[in-house]
């Protein structure tokens, strides 16, 4: 086994952990697989391999697949999902504001809002080589709906829309909200991701006091490769203030002088450090949307692209 960790877990009966490779990082993603009466994945994510594994081992494949369910149209949660319905004929659900971005590349594209931007061409060239896999069309066969379990036999999934990561990022409960899948309020130490002309702050940041409210005691992260079960309160708080932290951090940033949103996002401000120049895209986007709500609480001026604190 090339990774340095088990591919899967099992959490509880018929639940069992797909873990992404990568240490489950960007662009992979858990994943988790209800071995109940309807055979289901919620997310297709992880390395395809890693999918056929957990099938595997537990007694499956892929032909036995029933269902599958997205949680959003992001490429690390759609993933193998249209090679995977091709080989079982299962059917896929998301929520119906997934539709446009999981169906078609196009759609994606538009929701991640990136075309006229100057990384665009790297960005395209860099999914065709990386992940061919999802500039396929994805066909669609239903939808799920805001508290309405999804009945896998003895287990229930229960999706509960959490929006602001995308506008429709849904989080689902195992049963109950004991234990909840939190996709990709995903508990990292790198914090909230929003990096798309459709992701919202403040629902992001609404999202997460509404998981707080309530009250799972396991949370399971796609980026994470363990379930959050110590402190769950603590660890939301943390990852709910990094909004906050990071409004700050523009803030001293732009009083030292760097007093565009160029300069900014060249620094970087959110991002430690860009891994591939693709990712200024997605820095300038989370940038913008603070400074965007920096001005909306009077906190700074924007005139002919210069920004000045107004305190």
């Amino acid at each position: 086994m090339s990774e340095d960790y088990p591919v899967h877990m099992e959490l509880q009966p018929h639940v069992h952990l797909i873990r992404g490779a990568n240490r489950a990082k960007f662009p992979e993603a858990n994943a988790l697989l209800i071995d109940d009466e309807v055979l289901t994945l919620v997310d297709a994510g992880p390395s395809k391999s890693h999918i056929v594994k957990t099938l595997t081992d537990i007694g499956h494949s892929v032909k036995d697949l029933d269902r599958i369910v997205l949680t959003h149209f992001h490429i690390d949660h759609k993933g193998y999902a249209a090679e995977l319905q091709e080989e079982s004929g299962c059917e896929v659900l998301c929520h119906p504001l997934a539709e446009r971005g999981v169906r078609t590349f196009e759609g994606m594209v538009q929701d991640y809002g990136i075309v006229g931007n100057s990384q665009y061409g790297d960005w395209i060239s860099a999914i065709t080589t990386w992940l061919p896999h999802v500039t396929s069309d994805y066909d669609v066969t239903g939808n799920f709906s805001d508290s309405k379990p999804i009945d896998c036999g003895e287990t229930q999934l229960i999706p509960v829309h959490m929006p602001g990561h995308t506008p429709d990022h849904t989080c689902f409960g195992i049963n109950d909200y004991e234990t909840m899948l939190l996709v990709d309020i995903d508990l990292t130490r790198f914090g909230p991701w929003y990096g798309n002309v459709v992701s919202d702050i403040e629902q992001f940041e609404s999202s997460i006091k509404k998981v707080m409210e309530l009250s799972p005691r396991t949370c399971i992260s796609s980026h994470l490769l363990n379930p959050v079960t110590e402190d769950v309160h603590g660890r939301l708080a943390e990852f709910l203030a990094a909004f906050e932290r990071r409004d700050e951090r523009i803030l001293e940033l732009v009083g030292s002088g760097l007093d565009s949103l160029q300069k900014l996002v060249s620094r970087p401000t959110i991002y430690p450090k860009f891994p591939h120049p693709i990712y200024y895209i997605f820095e300038e986007f989370m940038v913008q949307k603070h400074l965007d709500r920096l001005v909306k609480r009077g906190l700074i001026t924007i005139d002919d692209n210069k920004i000045r604190l107004s305190r």
